[in-house]
């Protein structure tokens, strides 16, 4: 203990005089420097004359005339300045550096608690203008890391557009030859989330109104990279402004999606309004089922539209279409892409009428809905968008969105009152540390925690197999056909079948064309009465409208028009019936007893058919949720569908004669199974009599599903496997070849260029260890041992001479120039100006 404390104190010492910046430490820092701003650095040669030899000793820094505010020397000595075009104050590198990791660890230190804890710990009284000023400076900071990562990724070939997006995941994008096809080639993911809003200052209200005048200052700055797409761009794909886009006519509205109602995010009327205080409403986010970031779109005074989510298909997808034109590829794609999105089935439509259509069809996009959404849809939704139903998802859930939004979330209470160029600036940080410290890092945990639940499902299959053949289910193909008898069946209690519609018709037509008849012969019979009294009394009709005998033969006269209509009705209906005239029905034919009967219960019928539908789906639904007969009151009780339709039953089952057995939430709500509804006996066709009704059937399709998924999800994860050892196999020859050609030429450049290199290599260890204790899972098949072997990568990038002479030439001819070198120097005065002015503004 001793020994420890004297340690401390020695560090504390050197500490204080400087001594721990010198060496290696200080070094690291003035080339990071040096590889943005190196026209202003004017300190750095004699930095490097006092720093002790190093690797880069031979390199000859250039010594720079400019330097009039010193902020170069500044920043070779490892300083920011508060102020660039005032210089009284400064924080070192290391100082942001640390805040900046801090940040992106736990995003709720903001800068004002952070420089709190430094003035306590140095002892010195807290002033309110030095968070402002830091945050000037952390804008420098985040400034040059973007510059030194352009450039290393210009080093590297990486600069092209959309090159981030289309390479961030190497599971999902690093393709690799001869790799089999998948009939869903990728998955992705994408949710909106109203935690990352933006106020917006406004001056106080003087004449009663709810907001002021806007006082935020002019910022031209764009920050996030290319994370964010442009409000433009996104207000393309709200349905109004379609007619913009050439080459797409409208094709009217189409169908009501039944669970439109059922979700707020779909009603459109109501998410367009919010708070007029926010100018951002939140944040609408895509991601790979890796939790990869692919772009991100701000919801700008509006709640969750569909124009965002158009707006991220048709970047991402074009972007996909573009990258295989330029590779040579085949435009027609092999396998979907399958997108997964909570109210996926209000999307179809959408999709459909929209200038989106043709490219879906040309990318193959299949909607899906995740898991934990998907149990909240009705049951027709669910088999045809719930991923436990769709083949080629595997075991996927695709909540990615979810548990990215529970991590960022905590970035609203800072960034909610930050300038648009500083949220953004925050929010893609933040992305791009989560990307390769957490996403890259638990990859290979995804992998090992899918392949092994897979595993454990299939290890199940001799026991399901054994389930299905006791229920005399002895053919697959059986159990998939149950899956369609159901979404018929369910799409038949929508509405009433067209030949009862037709037969109720028919019968109808008959019974007003008797009692149009009837009134016929009692007019006729009226009429020749009047008409022989006035014979016998001589009388003359006189025309007049109060006159009897004009009057009957005005009423004889409409109902024989009548007779004649009716007569055209029940002559059309004969013919869709195939009725020939002698087999009309009468009173007293079968035909007509069953129809008076169909008739006679046609409200009952009905309001039984929407109950009977609505609860033998939510029985469903609620039995794959684990919750049925666990006191569903609330869930049921909240289903303004299932409350409406339970009172119009009551109420037509008391009309019948005799009445009908009525319902009361008690008895409904704890019923678990369908053969405790006794009502349905009522029903046109008895649903508890279907096999796939079964309880016991239910729990071994369940089961047999999530057989076929999991073998599909090992059949993507041998995919990816492969993928990720090739990636990290290509990346550590190539990165480190780059930095060697660097070397000759830009030593700086080099190191970082080693230390892009680092971000994700540091975990590839992990990632081997991890993926080879897969094959030592209980159920590994020996045989699928060669995907994980790295193979050769469709991208693979290669170190060729000529493209780093010409690179090095064209550095040699720019440092030439001296007019450029004036340009350069102009351009960094203006970054120290516009930084100034920011600094300066309290939003």
């Amino acid at each position: 203990m001793p020994e420890l404390l004297e340690a401390y104190l020695d560090y504390c010492l050197r500490r204080r005089s400087g001594q721990l910046y010198e060496g290696e430490v200080r070094e690291r820092h003035i080339l990071l420097v040096w590889s943005v701003f190196g026209t202003c650095s004017s300190i750095l040669h004699r930095l490097c004359t006092h720093s002790p030899a190093s690797e880069h000793s031979n390199y000859e820094v250039p010594v720079f005339t400019s330097d009039r505010l010193n902020n170069a020397s500044y920043l070779r000595s490892g300083f920011l300045p508060f102020n660039p075009l005032v210089n009284k104050s400064v924080v070192s590198l290391e100082t942001v550096e640390l805040y900046h990791h801090l940040f992106m660890r736990c995003p709720r230190l903001g800068i004002q608690p952070f420089i709190r804890a430094l003035c306590d710990l140095q002892g010195v009284r807290f002033k309110n203008n030095v968070p402002v000023q830091f945050a000037s400076a952390y804008d420098l900071y985040i400034r040059l890391a973007d510059g030194v990562r352009n450039q290393v990724r210009s080093a590297l070939g990486r600069l092209t557009p959309n090159y981030r997006m289309l390479n961030t995941c190497p599971a999902c994008q690093y393709e690799v030859e001869g790799e089999p096809a998948q009939p869903i080639r990728m998955m992705a993911a994408c949710d909106g989330n109203n935690s990352l809003k933006r106020f917006q200052r406004r001056e106080p209200s003087g004449d009663g109104r709810m907001l002021g005048t806007v006082k935020e200052r002019p910022d031209t700055r764009v920050g996030g990279g290319d994370y964010f797409l442009l409000p433009e761009t996104v207000d393309l794909w709200d349905e109004p402004n379609w007619g913009k886009w050439l080459d797409w006519a409208p094709t009217g509205r189409g169908a009501k999606n039944s669970c439109t109602d059922r979700w707020s995010n779909m009603n459109e009327s109501k998410t367009a309004r919010s708070f007029g205080c926010f100018e951002v409403n939140g944040l609408f986010a895509g991601f790979c089922r890796h939790s990869f970031v692919l772009v991100f779109a701000d919801m700008l005074r509006t709640g969750e539209q569909s124009k965002y989510f158009l707006a991220l298909l048709h970047h991402f997808m074009s972007a996909c279409r573009d990258d295989r034109r330029q590779r040579g590829l085949p435009d027609e794609p092999i396998g979907s892409l399958g997108v997964g999105y909570d109210i996926a089935c209000g999307m179809v439509d959408k999709i459909t009428r929209s200038p989106l259509t043709q490219l879906a069809q040309d990318e193959k996009l299949h909607l899906l809905i995740g898991l934990l959404h998907g149990y909240a849809h009705n049951r027709l939704c669910q088999l045809s968008f719930l991923m436990l139903y769709i083949y080629g998802a595997g075991i996927e859930d695709l909540e990615v969105c979810e548990r990215f939004f529970s991590h960022s979330n905590a970035l609203a209470s800072v960034t909610r009152h930050m300038s648009r160029f500083r949220r953004h600036q925050a929010i893609a940080s933040y992305a791009y540390h989560r990307d390769n410290f957490e996403s890259y890092h638990n990859l290979s945990k995804f992998m090992y925690s899918n392949y092994k639940q897979a595993l454990g499902i299939l290890n199940r299959a001799r026991d399901t197999q054994a389930t299905l053949n006791q229920l005399g289910i002895l053919d697959a193909e059986r159990v998939v056909s149950f899956l369609a008898e159901e979404k018929e069946y369910l799409e038949s209690r929508e509405q009433t079948p067209a030949e009862e519609v037709l037969s109720n018709s028919y019968y109808q037509a008959l019974v007003k064309l008797s009692q149009c008849q009837q009134r016929l012969r009692r007019a006729r019979k009226t009429f020749r009465e009047e008409l022989g009294s006035s014979a016998e009394n001589n009388d003359s009709t006189t025309g007049e409208e109060d006159d009897p005998l004009f009057l009957t033969e005005r009423q004889m006269t409409n109902e024989q028009e009548v007779e004649a209509k009716l007569l055209a009705d029940v002559h059309s209906l004969e013919e869709r019936l195939g009725l020939r005239r002698d087999q009309r029905w009468c009173k007293g034919s079968e035909g007509w007893e069953k129809a008076e009967g169909l008739v006679q219960m046609a409200s009952y019928q009905k309001a039984l058919d929407r109950l009977e539908g609505l609860i033998v789906a939510r029985i469903f639904e609620l039995s794959r949720m684990n919750v049925s007969g666990t006191g569903m009151y609330g869930y049921f009780k909240r289903s303004a569908a299932i409350v409406s339709a339970l009172e119009s039953y009551n109420e037509a089952a008391a009309k019948l004669s005799p009445p009908r057995k009525l319902l009361d939430w008690n008895n409904v709500l704890n019923y678990t199974y369908l053969s405790e509804f006794d009502f349905l006996r009522d029903t046109r066709s008895d649903v508890r009599d279907r096999p796939w009704a079964k309880p016991a059937v239910r729990e071994a399709m369940s089961e047999f599903f999530k057989l076929i998924r999991a073998g599909e999800e090992l059949d993507r994860l041998h995919i990816e496997i492969k993928r990720l050892l090739t990636s990290m196999k290509e990346e550590e020859e190539y990165i480190p070849a780059v930095a060697r050609k660097v070397q000759a030429y830009n030593p700086p450049l080099a190191y970082q260029i080693q230390l892009y290199g680092n971000e994700r290599g540091r975990f590839n260890a992990v990632h081997r260890m991890r993926l080879n204790s897969i094959r030592k899972l209980k159920g590994f098949n020996p045989i699928d041992s060669h995907f994980f072997q790295p193979g050769i990568g469709i991208r693979r990038q290669r170190v060729e001479e000529a493209d780093f002479c010409e690179t090095q030439a064209a550095r040699e001819e720019d440092d030439d120039d001296e007019s450029e070198g004036e340009d350069e120097e102009a351009e960094a005065n203006d970054l120290a100006a516009t930084v100034l002015a920011v600094a300066n503004d309290h939003v």
